[in-house]
C-alpha cells in the first residue's frame, strides 16, 4: 500500500507540472495570436504578483519624465531670446 501511495504522490506532482508547462504554452500562444484571454491574464498576475523593481522602476519614470519637462523649459527659453521684443 505504501509503493501505491509513493507511486500516486509522483504521478500527481508530474501531472501538475505538465499542467501548469502546458498552460503556460497556451497562454504564450494566444499571446502571440493576441488574444484577449492572455491579455487579462497578464493582467491579473500583474496586479496580484509583487514588482520586486517597483521603486527602481518609478525612479526611472519619474526622472524621465523631469528630463522632458527641463527640455521643454529650455526651448521655451530659447524661443523667449530668439524673439525681439
Amino acid at each position: 500500500m505504501d509503493l501505491f501511495s509513493d507511486t500516486l504522490f509522483a504521478l500527481s506532482v508530474f501531472v501538475g507540472f505538465a499542467f501548469i508547462v502546458g498552460f503556460f504554452a497556451l497562454m504564450y500562444l494566444w499571446a502571440r495570436k493576441q488574444k484577449g484571454a492572455a491579455i487579462v491574464f497578464g493582467m491579473l498576475m500583474q496586479m496580484i504578483l509583487p514588482d520586486p523593481k517597483v521603486q527602481h522602476t518609478i525612479e526611472m519614470v519619474t526622472e524621465a519624465k523631469q528630463e522632458k519637462s527641463g527640455q521643454k523649459d529650455k526651448s521655451e527659453d530659447d524661443k523667449d531670446k530668439d524673439e525681439p521684443s
